[in-house]
């Protein structure tokens, strides 16, 4: 079982970050600091497939952060790519009803429990077929699935959603929330914070892990505070920015 689920189990919070480029130096880099997962974005990120594998290796080359992939939609052929290059857990954006999370989940499982293609005698993530045998023993108790909620939809949908065998965390998406009521990225709007309020109550009382964006340590502790399991708090991009931009702030020119 991979770190990030351990923790989880064990009742500690987690902490990961966003790898939005394709960079697998920068990926080496956030590797290295110690997350306790990165989150390989293909839904926003610019990366490929080519791009997830080399960034891949270059985190694994660095320690034994959990290596996961947002991917761009809920699509069984997109997931059967990504577990099988090696991603540890897979991220299905909008999921809005429990037919939806069904769906992911199936895509996540090999038959009988659920349909995924049968490439682990070839993939990656059985080093092209040489320790199948064992990633076919432990993979679907290992992976982690993560559901995301969105919509007002899918807030209404949370507990639904949640009794779907094999979800693990439901994780709050907090810019297209706020965008489902017409009112994006107003959060402190008393709509758009009864929505927020509403399906992070709803997410703690199912009993699965609690996920959601984060800016700083200061909100980000906060949130733990108030229930939050995992909160992706940085990026490589946004850290980047933030500390060039520090730099020149500060220098004496």
């Amino acid at each position: 079982m991979g770190r990030l689920k351990n923790k989880l189990k064990a009742g500690q919070k987690t902490a990961a970050a966003w790898m939005f480029t394709g960079s697998a130096d920068m990926a080496e880099i956030m590797g290295s600091a110690g997350f306790d997962a990165i989150m390989i974005d293909h839904e926003h990120g610019s990366g490929d497939l080519r791009s997830a594998i080399e960034q891949h290796r270059a985190i694994r080359s660095v320690g034994d952060t959990s290596i996961l992939m947002r991917i761009p939609v809920n699509d069984p052929i997109e997931v059967k790519r990504a577990l099988d290059v090696g991603m540890e857990g897979i991220m299905f954006p909008s999921v809005n009803t429990a037919a939806e999370a069904q769906m992911a989940v199936d895509a996540c499982r090999y038959p009988p429990r659920g349909s995924r293609g049968a490439g682990f005698g070839c993939a990656r993530s059985t080093v092209y077929g040489k320790y199948a045998e064992e990633y076919l023993e432990n993979f679907e108790d290992n992976v982690m699935i993560i559901c995301q909620i969105e919509t007002a939809e899918a807030v209404a949908n949370i507990d639904e959603i949640a009794a779907v065998d094999g979800v693990d965390m439901l994780f709050i998406g907090p810019y297209d929330l706020s965008g489902s009521i017409n009112k994006l990225g107003q959060f402190e709007d008393p709509e758009v914070k009864a929505q927020f309020e509403l399906a992070r109550d709803k997410i703690k009382a199912s009993g699965k892990w609690l996920g959601c964006i984060s800016s700083g340590a200061s909100q980000s502790n906060e949130m733990y505070a108030q229930g939050f399991d995992f909160l992706l708090c940085a990026a490589e991009t946004a850290l980047l920015s933030a500390a060039a931009d520090q730099l020149l702030a500060d220098l004496k020119i």
